[in-house]
């Protein structure tokens, strides 16, 4: 699970969540993930926005990300596909 700050992401420009929700749909993996925005984190960086994303258990895959969609995007795109390396496909 990914929770993404709703008021850090409520730009368009910023939309960490629907841009991931996307790419992961566009790559197969819809479903395999949720991404859900929530209240606001009380972090507030200046154009990123925050995003936690839960471990798995016995996985050090989990954080807390504060993120810049447009040039970040990928690199925290690819740190979330790590959590799906462990998990089992959704039947």
């Amino acid at each position: 699970m990914v929770l993404v700050c709703r008021k850090c992401s409520g730009n368009k420009t910023l939309d960490l969540r629907g841009w991931l929700k996307d790419r992961l749909k566009e790559d197969g993996h819809k479903g395999q993930i949720r991404i859900l925005r929530v209240g606001c984190l009380d972090i507030c960086p200046k154009k990123r926005v925050m995003a936690l994303v839960q471990p798995l258990p016995g996985h050090a895959g989990g954080g807390c990300f504060a993120v810049e969609p447009k040039e970040e995007g990928e690199d925290f795109y690819r740190q979330v596909l790590k959590l799906l390396e462990d998990t089992p496909s959704p039947r």
